[in-house]
């Protein structure tokens, strides 16, 4: 992270988080409140590592990122940033704008999206043994995540753990079930106009990772286009 951002962000959530002084102590001031929450969600080290770094106890670690965090959440949420990153598709006419637009800007008919997985590196917790441990040779847990053609995300699935292929990830997520369990209001299938004499489902568009569903299209075995 540039100084910049980091300077932008503490001006937005110093003021919920900044506390006034007493006689019995001095509050952590919001820079380092700001510093500690950020360690823990980039690197995931344990409450007591990190209060060993800053010279704070654990109790105190655990209380500034649950009170950081919130109010990370509610000064980005009224600056207008949630409304910027993700759009959630809720009916089947934003499935139908969204593979519009792959076959107007991809030649690519009915694509709902295009789907992949992607590790987050993070410090594994302690006594988790190789949960986490993934064919990169490090620690992570997984970002499941769906993309329209305008290169903007529209579903994403946190939190699976990185010794997983992305397949599985796949099919153990909320995501998967949601598709599979046709909880997110597809389309029905229709003809393309290229082939009017047979209906087409609408689909996603993943790698050869992940299994060939009737919603989910993959590349021929052994093709990369």
């Amino acid at each position: 992270m540039s100084p910049g951002t980091f300077e932008l962000l503490l001006t937005l959530v110093a003021p919920l988080i900044t506390k006034k002084s007493t006689r019995m102590r001095e509050p952590i001031p919001p820079d380092e409140s700001l510093s500690v929450t950020l360690r823990y969600l980039v690197t995931g080290d344990a409450h007591t590592t990190i209060a060993a770094s800053y010279r704070i106890s654990p109790t105190t670690v655990r209380r500034i990122v649950q009170k950081t965090c919130d109010a990370l959440w509610n000064a980005l949420s009224e600056q207008g940033f949630w409304m910027d990153v993700i759009i959630v598709p809720g009916n089947t006419n934003d499935w139908k704008r969204i593979a519009n637009d792959f076959g107007q800007m991809w030649n690519f008919p009915h694509a709902l999206g295009t789907l992949d997985g992607k590790h987050v590196v993070m410090q594994a917790p302690a006594r988790s043994g190789s949960i986490f441990f993934n064919y990169k040779k490090t620690h992570s847990i997984v970002l499941l995540a769906v993309c329209n053609a305008r290169y903007e995300f529209t579903l994403v699935d946190i939190g699976d753990t990185g010794r997983q292929a992305d397949g599985s990830v796949y099919t153990n997520s909320y995501l998967g079930r949601a598709i599979q369990n046709d909880l997110l209001n597809f389309p029905q299938p229709e003809a393309l106009e290229s082939c009017p004499s047979k209906p087409f489902p609408y689909a996603f568009l993943a790698d050869d990772a992940f299994g060939l569903k009737p919603n989910l299209m993959k590349p021929y075995p052994n093709h990369t286009h």
